[in-house]
């Protein structure tokens, strides 16, 4: 079994899409890594997230705004031979995006990113009161710099030693 690189936008917005959580890595306060696993949107090429407006994250992306995020579907157990511990491998899909973290205070954006996580959920239309919007913080980080993979794809190589061992 292989990992292979997903270079099809088609297919990594399904892997987003498929998501319910992704995971934001920063560089803390005190420069140590952190990761929290975050509901987000997706929307227009970025990737929504939202939350309390004070706390160790906010702190830490006021801080130094370069984030990662990453995002993996569901996986399962694979095995090529089921009597050779080397062959077996977890299938699945992952991405690895790197970026700066954007705040936005604009009050129609902030609606526009927070209908967009819910729709990560639902299909169901929200209204939101003034009050609520303007307490939390949104922020988002543009898809530019990124990887996605498929690991645990089925080798169907035939290798000549197979060939002629019949195999």
């Amino acid at each position: 079994m292989k990992t292979v690189f997903i270079e099809d936008q088609k297919e990594i917005d399904e892997i987003i899409n498929s998501c319910d959580l992704c995971h934001l890595g920063v560089i803390d306060t005190e420069n140590r890594p952190y990761v929290v696993p975050m509901n987000f949107g997706y929307l227009d090429g970025y990737i929504y997230l939202h939350g309390a407006n004070f706390g160790k994250l906010i702190d830490s992306l006021k801080k130094n705004p370069d984030a990662c995020l990453t995002f993996c579907t569901d996986t399962v157990l694979a095995y090529q031979n089921v009597d050779v511990a080397c062959s077996y491998r977890v299938k699945g899909k992952s991405i690895v995006a790197r970026g700066i973290i954007e705040f936005i205070v604009d009050f129609d954006i902030k609606v526009d990113a927070l209908n967009a996580m819910m729709a990560q959920f639902t299909d169901r239309k929200f209204t939101y009161n003034s009050p609520a919007v303007k307490n939390v913080e949104v922020y988002r980080m543009k898809l530019d710099d990124f990887t996605a993979k498929e690991f645990g794809k089925f080798n169907d190589q035939t290798f000549p030693w197979m060939k002629k061992h019949g195999r």
